[in-house]
């Protein structure tokens, strides 16, 4: 962690050096929450699960106890952003609060596609807390097998 420079006029470069190392410590503290003791880890909101074939991506994210009509979806090219809001429900009169783990307030999610979306055709349902939002590949993404001609 400290460098011992040899006698003599110092490099320019050394200062930036250690600038640099400076900033990757810094980066690895705050990256990794989880490794320092009493913390838990940030993670995005809402958590999502997504998977991938020919045809498109399907994309489930947990939204337990948001209203369905509180949730933007857009998708732009092969960008997909998802905002909505979690209402917290306040303590009734008489009632103290002990303790609040769930999210509350607005959220914003946006992912990079592995591919270009068929903005036309991207379809999303919502049951049981989990929103699942399937989107179709462009025509000019999906794979094609192309044929073989004998000379």
């Amino acid at each position: 962690m400290f460098e011992f420079v040899t006698a003599g006029p110092p490099s320019p470069w050394t200062l930036f050096e250690e600038l640099e190392s400076l900033q990757s410590d810094m980066n690895r503290l705050l990256s990794a929450p989880e490794a320092r003791p009493g913390r838990r880890s940030r993670t995005s909101y809402p958590p999502l699960n997504a998977w991938t074939s020919e045809e498109g991506l399907t994309l489930d994210a947990e939204l337990p106890g948001v209203d369905p009509a509180e949730v933007d979806i857009s998708v732009v090219g092969d960008e997909l952003s998802l905002r909505g809001k979690v209402n917290v429900r306040e303590p009734a009169e008489g009632e103290t609060v002990l303790r609040r783990e769930r999210p509350a307030g607005e959220f914003q999610r946006t992912l990079q596609l592995p591919f270009r979306a068929d903005t036309g055709a991207v379809k999303a349902t919502f049951r049981n807390g989990i929103l699942r939002i399937r989107i179709p590949r462009s025509e000019e993404e999906k794979p094609r097998k192309i044929a073989i001609e004998s000379a």
